[in-house]
């Protein structure tokens, strides 16, 4: 019943959008809006001013030198006959020479002189049909109109807020403009190319774009020949008692001298790039789209969502419009579109928000009916607003649907594992935040199957134990639930499987690595006591010494590597040079025994890390020690500490055998095989340790093998502050 409520206020809402649109367009309701727009438009243009279009302008300076206007027409044909030295392409003298004088012979002559020299004149107003002229066209004095190269128009066609945008060529019958005589002459393949139409919208340019020089420069000869060779000279005059001047868009300067706005017009000729104003069918056409469009969304989708695509529509009409322009020159005003789209949200939320609301005491009044079904919020009372009792008999129903809601969503989200409740149609319904944590985002209303496989497991749901790419291992199981869908369970036991990997390694090391030195030790001592004289030799007793030593360290090193997961480490401030020095001192008996050089290179001895001094010092111990250990006899260990950064590395180098193949990628694997530099096994707790160490005090480690055969091993530690 709703729907067909919203159905029909939908279908109103559409044909009162469409008759106001159609009525803003043919109107130009939003005219003014448009016109901020499209003169803005020279804001963001990129620059396209002519280099062969030069102003020369009649400023405050030329009447303060040659004399109050008007001037005598010997001072214009003084200034020509000066241009005319430099060989300009042509000039268009923006000034009306219309009554005749004296010295029109001597302009006559300047004239002719700077030829082509292009006049201006007045042409007769057409009557009201726009045809025949009611006065007659007004030129300057036959000696003069015989000099020029040609007579043009210079009028200006104003919008109806009295602001010149457009550009029209015949805006008074059939006298061409002057900036048209201009292309004609200096460039006639562009007139070709792009003959001007009817009206078209000038692309102005920022103020000050085009070059200029002041006419009494030039009548005396300051301007370089070489300034104005080639160039398009138009004269005019900018003082401000010509009262030349026009309202021009904003963005153009507010007010433009006639001169500047000749440019504007001629420079647009030239390059061709003239904005068209498009047809009314085709704004009418562009204003019903978006508004059509975003009433077909209101069908759809919620409040939220058409707020955001209505506002989304007046950004993307907005910026069709400006893109029309710029890229092909079409000018559509997108006022109308906006009106429409403003007005289409506002009245479509009115008549939902009233539609929803009569429902909404409709059912009120039906569960009212009900007993029993919703427990009064608000005693029965005959007094009070109506609306307001029955919306808070809803409300309660609505409190209780959301305190059950909220209650079994508390008990999901808190459950250890992940847990995803899905519909029959594969879609995710309900899930804690261990899923969202599992799939590394909300999962709620999402496909399974795609969730699936973003962490690695494609195709259907199979229950059992799975390993995930990147190493994490699951055990899925699943319920279903009648008339909902699917309870399934991903418990992580990744951790459970790494202690399982991690108690049986352990065991392999004590039952082997461990029992190894041991059982070579009884055997020793069997052999000797099963012999003739019983005794103990040195060699023998070197060999249980070896044997029993390594025993030990192995031990060592497999307790302080377990005491080093649980153990709680304390960061303080380690002086890293110290604590090389103190594992230096404790190698060097070992290192002299073999003739190793163990040489120091620190870049700055003031390092000091945080970390755990006992940590730090045992970890530079291992590393030390192994490079001994390792070194050939006579061989040399190189120690040092540089800063990188907000760390501290220290980078033990020394030359040694390769790299067993299963350590070669990662040399600090725990229980990883190998031998050592006696050729027995070896599991590399020492380096595992060091590991541990420097990722427990926020630091790491590396390992780099050079191509001359020299081992680096490296431990990264973080600086410590100033506190």
């Amino acid at each position: 019943m709703l729907y067909r409520r919203l159905l029909i206020e939908w279908l109103v809402v559409v044909i009162a959008a469409s008759l106001l649109v159609t009525a803003s367009v043919r109107g130009r309701w939003t005219a003014p809006l448009d016109n901020i727009l499209l003169d803005s438009m020279t804001l963001i243009r990129p620059a396209n001013a002519d280099d062969r279009i030069m102003l020369v302008e009649i400023d405050e300076g030329s009447l303060a030198r040659v004399g109050n206007w008007p001037w005598p027409r010997s001072v214009h044909a003084q200034a020509l006959e000066m241009a005319a030295k430099a060989r300009p392409a042509a000039i268009g003298y923006d000034v009306l020479f219309i009554e005749p004088t004296a010295e029109d012979g001597r302009f006559a002559e300047g004239l002719r002189a700077a030829a082509p020299v292009y006049l201006p004149m007045l042409p007769g107003l057409p009557d009201a049909d726009g045809r025949a002229a009611t006065t007659a066209d007004q030129k300057p004095p036959p000696p003069i109109s015989a000099a020029a190269a040609g007579l043009g128009s210079v009028d200006v066609n104003f919008d109806d807020d009295g602001v010149v945008r457009r550009f029209e060529p015949r805006l008074n019958g059939a006298v061409p403009h002057l900036t048209e005589l201009l292309v004609r002459r200096i460039d006639p393949q562009a007139y070709q190319a792009h003959p001007p139409a009817i009206t078209q919208i000038i692309p102005f340019q920022r103020p000050g774009a085009f070059r200029r020089v002041s006419f009494d420069d030039l009548q005396a000869g300051r301007v370089p020949d070489a300034l104005i060779r080639g160039k398009v000279l138009l004269f005019g005059g900018i003082a401000s008692g010509f009262g030349d001047r026009f309202l021009v868009p904003f963005s153009a300067g507010t007010l433009m001298s006639g001169v500047e706005l000749q440019a504007n017009m001629l420079n647009a000729l030239l390059h061709g790039d003239f904005y068209h104003d498009v047809g009314t069918p085709w704004v009418l056409a562009f204003s019903l789209l978006p508004v059509l469009l975003l009433l077909l969304a209101f069908l759809h989708f919620g409040p939220m969502t058409n707020l955001r695509l209505s506002l989304a529509g007046l950004v993307v009409v907005s910026a069709a419009s400006v893109a029309l322009l710029l890229t092909i020159g079409w000018w559509i005003p997108p006022g109308s579109a906006l009106l429409g789209l403003v007005v289409v949200y506002s009245l479509w939320g009115w008549r939902r928000l009233a539609a929803v609301s009569e429902f909404l005491t409709a059912e009120v009044v039906q569960l009212q009916k009900e007993p029993d079904l919703v427990p009064a919020a608000v005693p029965a009372s005959g007094r009070g607003d109506l609306v307001n009792v029955e919306t808070n008999r809803l409300h309660d129903v609505i409190a209780q649907l959301r305190a059950l809601r909220a209650f079994i969503a508390e008990i999901l989200a808190r459950l250890p594992d992940a847990v995803c409740v899905v519909d029959d149609d594969g879609a995710v319904v309900m899930g804690n935040i261990a899923a969202d944590r599992l799939f590394g985002r909300a999962v709620r209303d999402q496909p399974l199957l795609p969730l699936l496989a973003g962490i690695g497991l494609g195709g259907a749901v199979r229950e059992g134990e799975v390993t995930l790419p990147d190493g994490r291992t699951l055990v899925l199981s699943r319920a279903a639930i009648e008339g909902v869908g699917t309870i399934i369970r991903f418990a992580d036991i990744t951790e459970l499987k790494a202690a399982s990997r991690a108690r049986e390694e352990a065991l392999q090391f004590l039952s082997h690595d461990m029992r190894a030195p041991f059982s070579a030790v009884i055997a020793l001592l069997q052999d000797r006591t099963s012999g003739d004289s019983g005794a103990v030799t040195a060699d023998t007793a070197l060999r249980i010494r070896q044997h029993a030593g390594r025993g030990l360290q192995l031990a060592d090193d497999f307790v302080q590597l377990a005491r080093l997961e649980n153990a709680r480490v304390v960061a303080e401030p380690v002086d890293l040079a110290g604590a090389l020095a103190e594992a230096t001192d404790l190698v060097w008996q070992r290192a002299r025994q073999r003739s190793v050089a163990i040489r120091e290179r620190i870049d700055d001895d003031d390092l000091w890390v945080m970390g755990d001094p006992a940590l730090v010092q045992r970890a530079l111990l291992n590393l030390l020690g192994n490079a001994v250990k390792f070194a050939p006899e006579g061989g040399t260990v190189e120690c040092r500490i540089v800063r990188e950064g907000a760390l501290a590395a220290c980078s033990i180098t020394g030359q040694g055998p390769p790299m067993p193949p299963e350590r070669a990628r990662d040399p600090f694997i725990p229980f990883a095989p190998g031998t050592d530099a006696a050729g027995e096994a070896s599991r590399g707790l020492g380096l595992a340790f060091v590991r541990m160490a420097a990722e427990r005090q926020n630091g790491s480690v590396g390992y780099r093998e050079m191509p001359d055969g020299m081992k680096e091993f490296t431990i990264r530690l973080p600086l410590a502050t100033d506190d």
